[in-house]
């Protein structure tokens, strides 16, 4: 019982927990934006067909999604611009939702994609944590 009632978790654990959970976010964005960047023609096919995107924009608006992932992964991975990064992934998700569908009661969505969203917003309100570049620049700052 004393697990359940002990006392906050110290300021390195917490930091940790984010540095962890950063690790994972970065991990699943780095994923998403390779296959987009290295298929897409593949992705822009998938937009067409889901969202209506026209055959012109499709292609380039996968490639750019595609990157803009893969540098808010570095960003969340590097603790640098956190909650900008997170903010956009937090956008990514809910667009994803809304072009693939709310259903949650098949497949990988079960799980992934309230998962990430929340991941994101708890990262768009906590930030890098202690072990990130934002928190450097943050001690940095104040001790002017």
């Amino acid at each position: 019982m004393s697990i359940v009632f002990a006392k906050p978790v110290s300021e390195n654990k917490s930091a940790a927990s984010l540095l962890v959970i950063r690790i994972g976010m970065s991990f699943a964005f780095f994923w998403a934006g390779y296959d987009k960047v290295s298929d897409p023609a593949g992705f822009g096919m998938m937009m067409q067909n889901m969202a209506g995107i026209q055959p012109e924009m499709a292609i380039s608006m996968a490639m750019m999604i595609g990157i803009l992932e893969i540098v808010s992964g570095a960003l969340v991975l590097s603790g640098l611009l956190t909650r900008p990064a997170a903010i956009f992934q937090t956008i990514i998700l809910i667009g994803a939702m809304i072009m693939f569908g709310f259903d949650f009661t098949t497949g990988p969505a079960i799980w992934k994609d309230p998962t990430m969203l929340g991941v994101a917003i708890g990262l768009t309100i906590y930030g890098s944590g202690k072990f990130g570049i934002d928190s450097l620049i943050s001690r940095k700052l104040g001790k002017k």
